[in-house]
């Protein structure tokens, strides 16, 4: 009874497409060539964004770390005494091991708190440092950079 059975579902399927066919509502090539065209199209959009998308992610990964690196340097300024932080413009010539694509410049001047920050040529209690780390990106050709400003004022 089954045997019979499948066979017969057989039949009616085959009849299906042999009837689907001799109405005309098969697909036609350029309906097939279409859908691929489609298809391609879409498929080489989804590949040409895993470059790019691998960049976007390097590019913020390199930004993260002249952050870092930017941060690291106003710490340790920080860390010395009002009088031990020279006034000074220093570019330091290359920065450790894994960091070799970065450079590192650190400002330090002196400013007027009474004329809004504004720099001056004497000490009057105040020191503004300043450092700028920038590197080569991945996404453009031109060098990206991120500034750090603090202000340090006698104790």
């Amino acid at each position: 009874m089954n045997l019979r059975k499948s066979k017969i579902n057989k039949q009616s399927k085959y009849r299906f497409f042999h009837n689907a066919i001799k109405k005309g509502e098969g697909f036609t090539l350029i309906e097939l060539l279409a859908t691929i065209f489609v298809l391609t199209v879409g498929i080489l959009a989804i590949l040409i964004m895993f470059p790019l998308g691998t960049k976007i992610i390097n590019s913020s990964k390199m930004a993260a770390t002249g952050i870092q690196l930017g941060q690291e340097k106003i710490e340790e300024i920080i860390s010395l005494s009002y009088e031990a932080i020279s006034v000074e413009e220093n570019i330091e010539a290359e920065l450790p091991s894994p960091f070799i694509y970065y450079r590192r410049e650190t400002r330090i001047t002196y400013v007027d708190p009474s004329l809004n920050l504004q720099e001056i040529s004497t000490d009057k209690g105040v020191k503004k440092v300043e450092v700028t780390v920038s590197w080569q990106s991945s996404l453009v050709t031109s060098r990206k950079s991120v500034e750090l400003t603090t202000i340090i004022s006698k104790k």
